[in-house]
C-alpha cells in the first residue's frame, strides 16, 4: 500500500515538471486550450467511425510528442479508464443481433459472439479512449493554477472552481496522512499480512474509516482558518492572461484539424469494406 501511495503522490508532482517543459502546448493560453480541447470532445462524440478515431488519437499522440511529454505517461493515465469502458461492454458482443462470428456453447445454452456486437464494444472503447486522451494532454500540459485562471476566465461556475480548488490541494494532505498511517501499520506489524486474510481487510477498512474522519476534522479546521482570514465566498486570482495570435492560431488550427476528420467521410467516399471504418 504503501508504494502505491508513494507512486500516486510521485504522479501528481510529475504533472507539474511536465506543464513546465517548454513545448508546443505548454506556451498555449490556457483559455484557449479549455475550449479547444471541449471541442475535441464534443467532436469526438459526434463520429461515427473507429477509422475517425484512430486518427483523432493519432493527432493527440503527436501533440503529445511536440509537446515533450512521455507518451508512456500519456498512455498510462488512460489504461484504467479504458479497460474499464472494456468491462462495460463486455456482454454487447453476445446480446447484439447480427452476423455471429463465433459460436460458445455453455452446457444447454448456446452463446453467438457477433460481429455487429464486437464492433459496438470496439467503437465505445475506442470513443472513451479519445475523449481521456484529450482531457489527459490538457491536465500534462497545464499547471493547475493555470487552468483554474483560464476556467476564471472563462466564466465557469465560482462553487464549481473552489471545489475544485480544494479537492486538487486536499488530495496530498490525505494522501500524506493516509502514507503515515499505513507507515504506523506497518511498524507495529512483526510479519506482513497477507490480501486474503479477513483480518488485512478489517484492518483496512478501520483505516479508511480513520481517514474519513480525519479529513472531516480538517475540512472543518481550514474552514475556519478562511473564515478568520477574510474569506467572503470566493477566490482571487492575481495572475492575468494574455491571449496572441500564436495562440488564437493554435486553438483554430486544431478545431480545423478535428473538422476535418469529421467531415471526411462526407468528403469522400467510403471506401472500406460495408463502410463500418
Amino acid at each position: 500500500m504503501l508504494k502505491e501511495l508513494l507512486r500516486a503522490v510521485g504522479e501528481s508532482l510529475q504533472i507539474e515538471q511536465f506543464a513546465s517543459r517548454p513545448g508546443v502546448l505548454q506556451r498555449v493560453d490556457p483559455r484557449i486550450k479549455l475550449v479547444s480541447f471541449a471541442g475535441v470532445i464534443i467532436v469526438a462524440v459526434l463520429l461515427q467511425s473507429v477509422l475517425q478515431f484512430l486518427i483523432l488519437l493519432l493527432l493527440l499522440t503527436a501533440l503529445a510528442a511536440a509537446s515533450r511529454l512521455p507518451l508512456r505517461a500519456f498512455f498510462r493515465r488512460q489504461a484504467a479508464f479504458v479497460g474499464f469502458s472494456t468491462v462495460i461492454v463486455l456482454p454487447l458482443p453476445f446480446i447484439t443481433p447480427g452476423y455471429a462470428l463465433l459460436t460458445i456453447p455453455l452446457g444447454p445454452w448456446l452463446f453467438w459472439v457477433t460481429f455487429e456486437g464486437v464492433y459496438r464494444a470496439v467503437f465505445f472503447a475506442v470513443r472513451v479512449w479519445v475523449c481521456v486522451a484529450a482531457l489527459s494532454l490538457l491536465t500534462l500540459s497545464t499547471r493547475f493554477v493555470e487552468l483554474l485562471h483560464g476556467m476564471q476566465r472563462l466564466h465557469f461556475p465560482r462553487l464549481f472552481i473552489e471545489l475544485t480548488a480544494i479537492t486538487y490541494r486536499f488530495i496530498f494532505v490525505f494522501t500524506d496522512e493516509a502514507y503515515r498511517m499505513g507507515l504506523a501499520r506497518e511498524a507495529r506489524t512483526v510479519r506482513k499480512e497477507r490480501v486474503v486474510r479477513p483480518r488485512t481487510w478489517r484492518t483496512l477498512s478501520s483505516m479508511i474509516g480513520t481517514l474519513f474522519v480525519r479529513a472531516y476534522e480538517r475540512g472543518e479546521k481550514v474552514y475556519q482558518a478562511m473564515l478568520a482570514r477574510g474569506y467572503a465566498g470566493d477566490f482571487r486570482l492575481v495572475n492575468r492572461l494574455h491571449c496572441g495570435a500564436k495562440d488564437w492560431s493554435f486553438g483554430v488550427g486544431l478545431m480545423l484539424a478535428v473538422l476535418l476528420v469529421y467531415f471526411a467521410p462526407f468528403l469522400a467516399p467510403v471506401t472500406s469494406i460495408g463502410g463500418w471504418l
